[in-house]
């Protein structure tokens, strides 16, 4: 509970005092959001159509169907849980708490316009004001305890990374090598996959958000493949790029021009330096070679915790800089339509004076022998 109270009280010092609530509101109406996690700290459940309330004060009403009250009641400390059976039941319970106040903070981001026109016309003496950015800018910043989960997630994936290799069969598809992935992440000891499994061979490694096919493992492929283990709620992310056969020399070109990119970014980022200038400077790396310029079609990396995507690199709300225990990816690639693609990509915790990389997995420009 300790961690949920340090959390709450976060949120409400991210909130301008001018427009600060009496409580946040977070309900699961047509999706699952993330804060819900983040401000209860519950491991087991789903929580579908079930929400939280919490006041400045510290108390937090919890709203739960049946279905996950037995994980609701994990929550400790200065909480009430309010159950119901059906959606009767909801609406009483939803009316009770939230018609004690006047002004309610919720995530505008988060909820639909039919749920945000319900809380209106439901509720009409409530002020409805937005803390999205509030929620953004707590959950940027990790906590001991939260990196500490990241990085076990973290020695997951990398565990998995250095032993890909060994998976590779002549025939084996792309589709194959992905459920192995999934399958040792689960082995090594995550709950669960971070996302969905990227595993691309030969020219399919160009496109980066490439969804896996009935593609066969041919001797001489690049083999790209990009996965994150989920670890107590939170994720991992990283990308590796191995080959087979006997490469062509560009292929060992990009890959050392990707390696030098990333390794630029690792040795400036810091806590207070800004954003902008690291990535800059680390594509500068790949664009002052005119084969490739032009070739590193996305951002140098986004922030992880609870989503893998929790948010991108620090914008306006930070300066655009790095703050100390932000917790990132560095993936720099470069993409050859219709040959292949190469993106190396690890994990890192912003530090006063640098970064930690907490994923390990070699990263080698290795050439692998197919079974």
């Amino acid at each position: 509970m300790e961690h949920t109270n340090q959390r709450i009280a976060s949120i409400f010092e991210n909130i301008p005092s001018d427009d600060l609530p009496e409580a946040v509101f977070i309900f699961n109406k047509n999706s699952v959001d993330k804060n819900f996690f983040y401000v209860t700290g519950l491991l087991n459940g789903v929580f579908e159509n079930c929400g939280v309330l919490c006041c400045r004060d510290g108390l937090i009403y919890l709203f739960t169907t049946l279905l996950e009250e037995e994980a609701a009641r994990s929550l400790d400390g200065n909480a009430e849980i309010i159950v119901y059976k059906d959606k009767k039941e909801r609406a009483k319970g939803l009316q009770k708490v939230l018609s004690k106040f006047r002004k309610i903070g919720i995530c505008f981001n988060s909820i639909s316009y039919t749920f945000y026109l319900y809380l209106e016309q439901t509720f009409p003496d409530i002020e409805w004001v937005d803390v999205g950015k509030a929620f953004k800018i707590s959950r940027m910043i990790k906590s001991t305890d939260e990196i500490e989960k990241i990085r076990k997630a973290a020695d997951i994936a990398s565990a998995v990374a250095d032993d890909i290799p060994g998976f590779f069969k002549e025939g084996m598809t792309e589709l194959d090598l992905a459920a192995e992935i999934d399958y040792r992440v689960k082995k090594t000891g995550a709950q669960k996959v971070a996302f969905s499994t990227i595993a691309a061979f030969g020219k399919n490694t160009s496109m980066p958000h490439y969804c896996g096919a009935d593609v066969p493992l041919r001797d001489g492929n690049v083999v790209l493949v990009d996965f994150g283990a989920e670890y107590m709620g939170y994720v991992s992310d990283i990308s590796r790029t191995y080959f087979t056969g006997k490469p062509e020399k560009k292929a060992f070109d990009i890959f050392d021009t990707v390696l030098a990119a990333q390794s630029r970014a690792f040795e400036l980022i810091k806590a207070g330096i800004s954003a902008d200038y690291v990535e800059r400077e680390a594509r500068n790396e790949i664009d002052r070679k005119e084969l490739f310029r032009g070739k590193f079609i996305h951002g140098l990396g986004h922030s992880i915790g609870l989503d893998v995507h929790d948010d991108g690199y620090p914008d306006a709300d930070f300066k655009k800089e790095f703050k100390e225990n932000m917790v990132l990816t560095v993936e720099p690639g470069i993409y050859l339509p219709g040959l292949y693609g190469i993106r190396i990509e690890d994990d890192i915790v912003v530090k006063k004076d640098g970064c930690e990389i907490i994923t390990t997995a070699q990263k080698e420009p290795i050439t692998y022998e197919i079974q």
